[in-house]
């Protein structure tokens, strides 16, 4: 039992020791880990969109052509039109967002983790405590660069995206709408072949 223990202890040592070796050495890298609660936020909800908003088109679409009993089925087509839009700016939308998101995160902890390793320095008494990367604080300096850096690099973001919604996003989301159009077509000219040599 002594000799497990002590073998133990050693592999808990060894692992802290390498743990705080890599930390100390890269704590940017480290730290930017803990920044993807905002952009798996952005994930969730473009999903959802992507997933509900599409079946909300259709199902207007499919209401209103049966309470008029419309016959040209004019309605129900500009209701896929819609559904196949609403898919691509989830997507699109998606996409870039979390790339920007991403990006700015961090680079925001970046900046921040190497600026909190300048000794002496004010802004590395307030990440690190103690004005330097101290091992016994090396967690904290590691949770005060992901929270400032995700705080920063979040808020970075919403000014970052408001050109990039029109100078990517808008360009990027016809191309995905052309592509999800031409493959719902094509299904629906195999689905209509079909019916015809069936019939």
């Amino acid at each position: 039992m002594k000799i497990n223990n002590i073998k133990q202890q050693n592999f808990k040592g060894d692992v802290y020791n390498s743990v705080t070796k890599f930390v100390t050495k890269h704590p940017a890298a480290c730290a930017a880990l803990a920044g993807s609660s905002v952009i798996g936020q952005k994930v969730v909800m473009s999903a959802a969109e992507a997933t509900v908003g599409p079946a909300m088109d259709i199902g207007v679409g499919r209401v209103i052509t049966k309470v008029t009993n419309e016959k040209d089925n004019r309605t129900n087509q500009s209701s896929k039109t819609q559904a196949i839009r609403t898919a691509a700016q989830a997507i699109g939308g998606t996409i870039v967002g979390v790339i920007v998101r991403g990006a700015c995160i961090a680079a925001s902890t970046a900046l921040l983790a190497k600026a909190g390793q300048k000794a002496g320095t004010k802004f590395a008494d307030l990440m690190c405590n103690s004005g330097k990367i101290d091992p016994k604080n090396i967690y904290q300096f590691q949770e005060n660069a992901s929270k400032w850096g995700k705080s920063i690099g979040g808020a970075i973001a919403i000014g970052v995206m408001l050109f990039t919604n029109f100078i990517i996003d808008a360009p990027f989301i016809n191309v995905i709408n052309e592509k999800i159009t031409k493959a719902v077509d094509k299904i629906s000219t195999k689905k209509s072949e079909k019916a015809v040599n069936n019939g």
